[in-house]
Order: C-alpha cells, then structure tokens, then sequence
C-alpha cells in the first residue's frame, strides 16, 4: 500500500494532533467550489469588490457555512475522492473507510480589518469519526483565519469522556470545563495554520480547534471532510482505550 507520510509525519501528527500538507486538491475542483460558493453568496458579498467583504454579517457571526451542495460528486470528491488524501487516511487507519454521502461543506470567515484581534477560542467536536481534513480552496494568509489547533490538546482531551468517538465527558459538560485537562490547554500557544489554495490541515478527533480572527482582505475558504474508519459505528460508544491509537495502525502509540 502507497504510504505518502514519512515516519516524521506520522511521529508529529501523533505527537501534536495535526499535520500540514501542502499542494494536494485539484485546482478544478478548488475553482468549482469557489465558483459554486460565491454564486450562493448574499447579494450584499460582491466577488470583485473587497470592500463588500468586510463586516459582511453582524459581530457575533463572522463565518458561514454552506452547505447545501455538500452531497454533489464533486463536492465529494475534492476532499474524499483525492487520490493522496485516500492513501494518507488508509495509511493512517487502514484500509477499510466509510464512504460519505456527503461532506461537512465550505466553511468561510470573513475578514475583520478594523477590529482589535480576538482571543482564540477553542472546542471539541461533538460528533464522531476519525480523522478530519480542512482543505483550503483559496489562499489563507497569516491571520488570514486559518483553521487553529491547539497542538498536543488531544491527549489531554481524549480520557475526558466516557466514550471513544461520541461526545459523553466524564461527568458533564459544564464540569469538562472545569478539568485540569482543560485549564492545561488553556495554556498553549495555538497555532493558526495558513497556506496557499490547495493545502490541506490533518486533525485528531478530539483535538481543541476553532476559527481564526481574519485579518486579512481576503474571505477565508476551506471544504471540511471527517475520514471515518469502518467499524466507527461499533466501537464508537464503547470506553475510551487505554492507547488512544488503537484503531490507527498507521500510527505507533510513542
């Protein structure tokens, strides 16, 4: 089986929860969707006229997520259908994958140039799978709102719940917030990943994340997929195992 991460790869998505790559989507499938998102843009979001783009919606809701042609083939198959995002998932958790009907969808954050930068925040996902994939389909500048990680907050997440993939935290919700787990990462610097049209970001299910603060002229547009292995629907309730990666073949627990 091809295997396009080297052991460094493997050792520092292991080690941290995400990994970058670079160049990977089909340039016309990125230009597709581009087209497909700015065609079901608000009328008051002009594709030639930045100006437009600035303070689009009100404070509290600066991203929006499409999602409606989630289930079209193309859609599909930028993120799951690549042939290198195929070999490093199958490399990373075996063989045998879950074929979507649909992925997450295009996920924008709009630029705030004259706002003071926000403090990042960060969250779990609620749902189950295994490995997710952010795929710029347009260039992120720095601070260009860049998918954050909060690098190694999936090792002090992951024995934070009662189950392996679904979201039941050991003793609540509100309580997970009061955890030494999560005053830890508290304390780590996040990283907001950046790169040209066409990179990807590789995340650990329950890694901390969030969106950036776009401060650049720029509207920030990513395709969200979650590679799931076979057997998630199974094993997905059962506790957590003791090695958090049980079900990673493709990675040596370190």
């Amino acid at each position: 089986m091809n295997q396009p991460l080297t052991d460094g790869q493997v050792d520092f998505f292991r080690d941290n929860g995400y990994l970058v790559l670079r160049d990977v989507l089909d340039p016309g499938l990125m230009a597709q969707t581009r087209d497909a998102w700015w065609n079901a843009a608000p009328k008051n979001l002009i594709r030639n006229d930045p100006n437009s783009w600035v303070g689009a919606f009100p404070d509290s809701r600066f991203t929006w997520k499409y999602r409606d042609r989630s289930s079209e083939p193309w859609m599909i198959e930028l993120l799951y259908g690549n042939p290198e995002l195929q070999a490093v998932a199958k490399q990373l958790l075996g063989p045998e994958l879950v074929t979507p009907e649909r992925i997450r969808g295009i996920y924008c954050v709009f630029p705030d140039t004259d706002k003071a930068p926000r403090p990042a925040r960060f969250h779990v996902d609620a749902h189950a799978f295994h490995l997710g994939v952010v795929g710029y389909v347009d260039d992120v500048p720095p601070d260009g709102g860049g998918f954050t990680v909060w690098s190694g907050s999936h090792k002090h997440f992951y024995h934070l719940f009662k189950t392996a993939y679904t979201f039941n935290p050991l003793n609540g919700k509100e309580e997970m917030w009061d955890t030494d787990a999560w005053r830890t990462v508290l304390q780590i610097d996040p990283v907001h990943t950046y790169g040209s049209a066409g990179d990807v970001v590789l995340w650990h299910h329950r890694m901390g994340h969030g969106a950036g603060h776009n401060r650049s002229g720029q509207v920030r547009q990513a395709v969200l997929y979650d590679f799931c292995r076979a057997d998630l629907e199974a094993v997905q309730d059962e506790p957590p195992p003791d090695d958090m990666w049980r079900d990673w073949p493709g990675v040596n627990g370190g």
